[in-house]
Order: structure tokens, then C-alpha cells, then sequence
């Protein structure tokens, strides 16, 4: 996939833009409903189709993707936009005083403190596109987006000892993550800021997004009696990391409240079949459907294919695709996970 207009995307735990052009290939309609957005990567391939786009995600997160990435269509950031995030502005101190040091080093925190301040005094897209840079500048500091990390390295740094760091530091990826952090913020943003522009254009289509809860979104779309040629599923996989628990710290900046709950367990436990053939009763007034999923033999993550398959034809003739691609590493743990299964189910 050649295209610059992915780089637009926060890096984002479990995302499917290694895999956009196999999952696209096989969607059928003008219209797609992308029901679990998260990283926004398969709707913003849809919407590079020319087809379009319905995304939802129960996550403030993801809105602000698909707000500044799908549904826009033209507003871009601009360097002024940039260099107003370090205006004096007035702020409750809310990241310098709950997420340091554990999470931010001091002057990160203050710079966001203050950056959070001024976007909050826009509006309309241009919030959501500057909240787009600051989740990406948050995110490009963490190693793999985890924030369970930090404080450690937070404390040395603010010590004086950075060089120390990182000769202690054995990983390429968290050596960059370090790097960013000691950075000025100014020089990475503008970069970020050429990223976003680039995932942004028209596809002259009425593109649309939501943050609701995945069945209520299908009861609307339902009443809406809109016309959806193929829906597009991507749940969080049993067992495996809780979003909510993984961007905990970052649903709480983007809406600078700590009692933030997102209600994402449906797919992730043991009845997570139970909840796809709900998921899909609700679903039947769409002719097709493109079900992402993967299943880990040696831990238990994920749910064989074989098994889904099962839950999906008691509704439509559907077919199993085995995808010739592997997660090279455990994003939390490390260690290797060759036999991890990927696969798509497609209706007929």
C-alpha cells in the first residue's frame, strides 16, 4: 500500500492498514458501514474508493478520527494552528496533575496543559482536526501506544540523566519514543501536521460519523432504513487487550474528565459468540457483510473460524478467508506470536 494517506492515522493497537486492500477488495455497494472504526484505517481506505462511508465507534477517540479524517472534506491545519497551541492560555492543570511523572514528563505536560487550553477555545472541525495532532503527538511518545509505562524513564529525564536513558535502552522503537519526548514539540507537530493534510481530501460523497454503542448504531441505521451495501466488523477479539483499559489515560486527556467509562467488553469475554449473533440479527437488513477476526492457538485470544462461521450462517451463506499475514510481536508482551490465525468471513 503505497499510499501517504494512511501516515494521517494515529498508530493504533490492532489496526487493519496492512491489510485495507485485501479487506476492501471485498466490499460490494456505494455505501459501507464501517461498525467498529477504531483507528479510522478502513474507513479512510473506503473513502479513497470513492464510496461512502458510515463509521461509528463507541470511543470519543475514534470520532475525532473520523470526524477530522472521513466526514471532513477540505479543512486542513494550517502552521498558524500550530503555533497557536503555545499561546498562554489559562488551564486547570489537569495532565501536570494527574499523569505526572507516571505518564508525562513535566514540561510535556505543561505544553499539553496549554495546547488542550487553546484548541478548546475553536470549534467545529478545527478542534477536532488539532485534537487529531495532539492524539498523534501523545501517541508517537508512547512504545506501542501503552501508557503502563514511563515513569521511570520520566523521572530520569526531569534527573538530568537522558544520555544515561538512552544507553540503557535496547529497543529501536522506544530509543525514537525517547527522542520525541525530549524533543520541542514545535518541530514534530509541524511534521504531524503534513501527515494529517495528506490523509485529507474530497471523495465527494456525504460521509458520516458516530459515537455510539455498536447495537444501537445498527437499530438506527435500521430505522433510518438506510441503504448499506456492505457493513464492515472489526470487534475487539476475546481475550485480548481492552481498549479501555489500553487508551484509559488518553480517553481522559481528549475529554479532560477522569470518570470517563467506555463500555467495550462485549466481544472480549468468554459469551463473546452470544453477542456476534446478536451483532448480526441486527445486521440482516445489509446484504453483505465483512467480518475481521483472528484466533491465537497457544493463548485462547480470538475465536477460530470455524466456530464464527457457524454464528454467521445461521443468518447468510458466508465464506472463510485465510490471510497469509502474521502480528510479528504481542504489542504488550513481546514475545512472538507465529501461529496467530487471521481470517475474514464474507457473505455471499
Amino acid at each position: 500500500m503505497a499510499s501517504k494517506i494512511y501516515e494521517a492515522l494515529p498508530a493504533f493497537l490492532g489496526g487493519k492498514r496492512k491489510m485495507v486492500d485485501i479487506i476492501s477488495s471485498h466490499f460490494r455497494g456505494e455505501t459501507i458501514a464501517d461498525v467498529f472504526m477504531g483507528g479510522g484505517s478502513v474507513s479512510l481506505k473506503v473513502k479513497e474508493m470513492g464510496k461512502r462511508v458510515i463509521s461509528s465507534d463507541i470511543a470519543y477517540r475514534s470520532k475525532i478520527i473520523g470526524e477530522a479524517l472521513i466526514k471532513n472534506q477540505r479543512d486542513k491545519i494550517t502552521e498558524q494552528d500550530v503555533y497557536g497551541l503555545f499561546l498562554s492560555a489559562k488551564h486547570n492543570k489537569f495532565i501536570e496533575k494527574n499523569f505526572m511523572p507516571r505518564h508525562f514528563e513535566i514540561k510535556t505536560a505543561k505544553f499539553l496543559d496549554t495546547a488542550f487550553a487553546n484548541v478548546r477555545k475553536t470549534e467545529s472541525i478545527r478542534k477536532k482536526l488539532l485534537e487529531l495532532l495532539l492524539y498523534k503527538f501523545i501517541i508517537c511518545q508512547r512504545n506501542f501506544g501503552s501508557f503502563v509505562v514511563g515513569k521511570q524513564d520520566n523521572e530520569m529525564i526531569a534527573s538530568g540523566n537522558e544520555i544515561e536513558l538512552l544507553e540503557l535502552t535496547a529497543s529501536d522503537s522506544r530509543v525514537k519514543k525517547i527522542k520525541n519526548i525530549l524533543s520541542h514539540p514545535l518541530p514534530v507537530l509541524m511534521n504531524q501536521r503534513k501527515q494529517i493534510n495528506a490523509g485529507i481530501f474530497n471523495n465527494f460523497q456525504k460521509n458520516e460519523v458516530y459515537q455510539m454503542d455498536v447495537f444501537e448504531f445498527l437499530k438506527l441505521m435500521k430505522k433510518r432504513k438506510e441503504k448499506i451495501g456492505t457493513a464492515y466488523f472489526d470487534s475487539p477479539y476475546k481475550n485480548s487487550t481492552e481498549y479501555s483499559k489500553h487508551y484509559e489515560i488518553l480517553d481522559k486527556i481528549l475529554e479532560e474528565r477522569l470518570d470517563v467509562k467506555i463500555d467495550d467488553k462485549a466481544f472480549n469475554k468468554e459469551d463473546a459468540l452470544k453477542n456476534f449473533e446478536r451483532l448480526f440479527s441486527l445486521s440482516e437488513f445489509i446484504p453483505r457483510w465483512v467480518i475481521s477476526m483472528g484466533h491465537v492457538p497457544n493463548s485462547g485470544g480470538g475465536i477460530k473460524g470455524e466456530e464464527l462461521l457457524r454464528v454467521v450462517e445461521k443468518f447468510k451463506p458466508a465464506k472463510i478467508y485465510y490471510l497469509d499475514h502474521v502480528w510479528a510481536i504481542n504489542n504488550l508482551s513481546g514475545k512472538k506470536q507465529e501461529e496467530n490465525v487471521e481470517y475474514l468471513i464474507v457473505t455471499k
